[in-house]
C-alpha cells in the first residue's frame, strides 16, 4: 500500500511539472511580445524626435533658399546623427522628403523595422512602423521671457559677465527670425534676487499701494511750542514685491481684489522687469545693466516670468507688450529660467521657495508654456529644481563655465527660432 501511494505522489508531481512547463511557454511568449512592443514604442518615440529635428533643419535650409538636394542631405545627416546618439535599436530606411517652396512647407516620412526577441516564437520576427513630420516657417509668433538670477553670488568668478555675453547672443539669434510683422517675435526679461523689483511704473498697479511711501515713526514737540516735527521716518513701501496668498496664490490671475501682489520694504537690487518687446536694443540694454546683490528668491522670478507672458495680465502691461492668448494657435509661449544657486529665500506660506517654484512651474506647463532651464554653476538642489521645472529632460541645460553657458543659450535660442518653423 505504501509503495502504491508513493508512486501515486511521484506521478502527480510529474504531471504538475509537465503542466507547469506547458503553461510557462505561452506565458513567456506573452511577456516577450509585450516587451517587444514596448521596445518598438520606445524606438518609435526616438525616431519621431529625430525626424522632427530633421524637418526643422530642412526648413532652415529652405529659408536660406538652398537646393532641394542640399536640403535633403542636411535633413538626412541630422536624422542619422540623432538616432545614432540615442543608440536606436530599430533599423530605418532613408528619409522621404517633400518640399513645397510655394507654401514654404517641408514634409518627411521614414519607415523603420524593429527586430523582436521572444515574439519570434510565434512567427513575429519584426515590427514595422512609419513616422511623419511636417513644418512650415515664418508664420508663427513667439512670446519669450528670459529669467535672470541677479543675486550676490552672480558677482563671483565672472558669472555675470559670462551670463550677459551668452544672453545677448541668444537674444540676437531669436530676433534674427524672419517675421511677417515686427511684433511677431517679442522678448521680456524677468529678474529676481531678494525680491522682484517691478519699478515705480508697475508697483501701484500690482499692489494697490503707492510706491516708495514713508510715514513718520515718531513725532516730537519743538521746544515748548505747538509745533511738531518727525524725528525719523519709516519706509512703508518700496518698489519690491514678494508674492501673494489666498486662492490666486499659484495662478496667473491679474492683480485686483483678493489677488493683489504683496510687498515688502526688503531691499531689492536695481534690476527691474522688462515687458514684452520686439525692440532688440531694449532687451540688450536690460541685460547689460544687470546688477548683482541679494539672496535668491527663485520662485518669485518664476512667478513674474509667467505674469510677463500671461494674457490675463494684459491690463497691466503697455499695449505693445500685451501677451497673446493661450488659445492663439499661431503663438508659442516660452520661458527660459536661470539660476546659479539654491532658492534660499521665501515670503509665502505653505513651504519653501522650492515648493512654491514647483507649483508655479506645474501651473505654467498646464498652460502649454514651454520651459527651458539653465543651471549655471549651480549646486545640486539648484539643478534639481530647474530639472523639475523644465518641460522635459531635453529642455534642461547645465553649464559649469562661460563657454558651456554660451553654448546652452545658443542651443535654446536656435530651438526657439525653430518653434516658429513648426507652427
Amino acid at each position: 500500500m505504501k509503495h502504491h501511494l508513493t508512486g501515486f505522489i511521484e506521478n502527480k508531481r510529474a504531471n504538475i511539472t509537465v503542466t507547469f512547463a506547458l503553461t510557462l511557454i505561452p506565458m513567456l511568449v506573452v511577456v516577450g511580445i509585450a516587451m517587444d512592443f514596448s521596445r518598438t514604442e520606445s524606438s518609435s518615440a526616438h525616431v519621431q524626435y529625430a525626424l522632427d529635428g530633421a524637418v526643422l533643419a530642412a526648413a532652415r535650409e529652405l529659408q536660406e533658399n538652398a537646393k532641394d538636394d542640399d536640403i535633403g542631405t542636411v535633413a538626412q545627416k541630422y536624422f542619422d546623427s540623432t538616432v545614432s546618439a540615442n543608440n536606436l535599436s530599430a533599423d530605418c530606411g532613408g528619409l522621404s522628403l517633400s518640399i513645397d517652396r510655394k507654401n514654404s512647407q517641408v514634409l518627411a516620412e521614414v519607415n523603420c523595422r524593429q527586430n523582436t526577441t521572444l515574439a519570434g516564437l510565434v512567427g513575429i520576427g519584426e515590427l514595422d512602423f512609419k513616422r511623419t513630420a511636417e513644418t512650415d516657417y515664418g508664420v508663427g509668433k513667439l512670446d519669450v521671457v528670459f529669467m535672470f538670477d541677479t543675486s550676490g553670488s552672480m558677482g563671483n568668478q565672472g558669472r555675470m559677465t559670462d551670463l550677459k555675453a551668452a544672453a545677448k547672443d541668444a537674444v540676437q539669434t531669436i530676433f534674427k527670425s524672419k517675421v511677417e510683422e515686427p511684433d511677431d517675435v517679442r522678448i521680456a526679461v524677468s529678474t529676481y534676487a531678494t525680491a522682484v523689483n517691478v519699478g515705480e511704473e508697475y508697483f501701484e498697479a500690482v499692489t494697490n499701494e503707492e510706491p516708495n511711501k514713508t510715514e513718520c515713526g515718531e513725532w516730537r514737540r519743538r521746544g515748548y511750542s505747538n509745533q511738531y516735527y518727525c524725528a525719523w521716518y519709516r519706509q512703508v513701501t518700496s518698489t519690491c514685491v514678494t508674492g501673494r496668498e489666498g486662492s490666486q496664490k499659484y495662478t496667473d490671475a491679474a492683480p485686483g481684489a483678493n489677488s493683489w501682489i504683496e510687498y515688502d520694504t526688503t531691499s531689492c537690487n536695481s534690476a527691474t522687469i522688462t515687458p514684452l518687446t520686439h525692440i532688440q536694443g531694449r532687451v540688450i540694454s536690460a541685460i547689460e545693466t544687470l546688477p548683482t546683490s541679494g539672496s535668491t528668491a527663485g520662485h518669485l522670478g518664476i512667478a513674474w516670468s509667467w505674469y510677463l507672458i500671461s494674457p490675463k495680465w494684459s491690463s497691466i502691461w503697455p499695449s505693445s507688450a500685451k501677451p497673446r492668448g493661450y488659445d492663439d494657435d499661431d503663438t508659442s509661449k516660452v520661458a527660459i529660467l536661470m539660476t546659479d544657486g539654491e532658492f534660499n529665500l521665501d515670503y509665502m506660506s505653505g513651504g519653501g521657495s522650492f515648493d512654491h517654484a514647483e507649483k508655479f512651474c506645474d501651473a505654467m506647463k498646464a498652460e502649454d508654456i514651454l520651459i527651458y532651464t539653465v543651471a549655471f554653476r549651480a549646486p545640486k538642489k539648484g539643478e534639481e529644481i530647474l530639472s523639475y521645472c523644465a518641460s522635459s529632460d531635453e529642455y534642461a541645460f547645465k553649464a559649469s563655465n562661460g563657454e558651456q553657458l554660451a553654448d546652452a543659450y545658443q542651443k535654446i535660442a536656435t530651438t526657439i527660432s525653430d518653434l516658429r518653423l513648426s507652427k
